[in-house]
């Protein structure tokens, strides 16, 4: 039997009403936050936290899924104080599963991406498709995975004066909002 942990939503947040929750960990969503149909939310072995603006893709999975201590999985409590924290802006996309300990501001992650458990992606970084980042691993701001999971810098989207990370998040708040009135139409009907 799955338990559904101590929540708490943002009044703007928009939760699908088939999105499950699990765990027994705090659970925390920031404003203007769009969860998609069956996402899967897992607070069973740490904390989560999304923060404004974010929006996650149809049956992704955030959290983290498993606790491994010596080749068996460990029974309940955190795993040495894990925790998922997604800033804000970020976009995942459809089937990713995220276990990631932090995803920075902007970053974007594909359809059926993997991002492992204590992994730290920095800010405004492109994971395409199918790509993987290995447990543990620390992905520096602005990289791109892709292809067979290789990786470079965008130097565009790098510059100093911050324009195009502000156009990254305002195209966000933009498809947030875009999303949130489709969804209001539609149930409207």
């Amino acid at each position: 039997m799955s338990t559904k942990p101590p929540t708490t939503l943002h009044p703007t947040t928009t939760l699908h009403p088939l999105t499950t929750l699990t765990g027994t960990h705090p659970l925390t969503i920031g404003p203007s936050t769009y969860i998609h149909l069956r996402a899967h939310l897992n607070t069973t072995h740490a904390p989560l936290t999304i923060h404004g603006y974010c929006i996650i893709g149809e049956k992704s999975v955030i959290g983290i899924q498993e606790v491994k201590e010596g080749g068996e999985e460990k029974e309940g409590g955190e795993a040495g104080g894990d925790k998922v924290e997604l800033q804000s802006h970020i976009t995942i996309g459809p089937n990713a599963i995220i276990q990631a300990s932090s995803i920075g501001t902007g970053t974007i992650i594909g359809v059926g991406a993997r991002i492992g458990k204590g992994a730290v992606v920095g800010s405004y970084c492109k994971i395409n498709p199918l790509c993987t980042v290995a447990a543990y691993e620390t992905i520096p701001d602005h990289t791109v995975i892709y292809g067979y999971n290789e990786r470079r810098i965008d130097r565009g989207s790098s510059s100093s004066s911050g324009g195009m990370e502000a156009f990254r998040r305002k195209a966000v708040e933009q498809q947030v909002e875009v999303l949130r009135r489709a969804e209001g139409a539609a149930r409207r009907k």
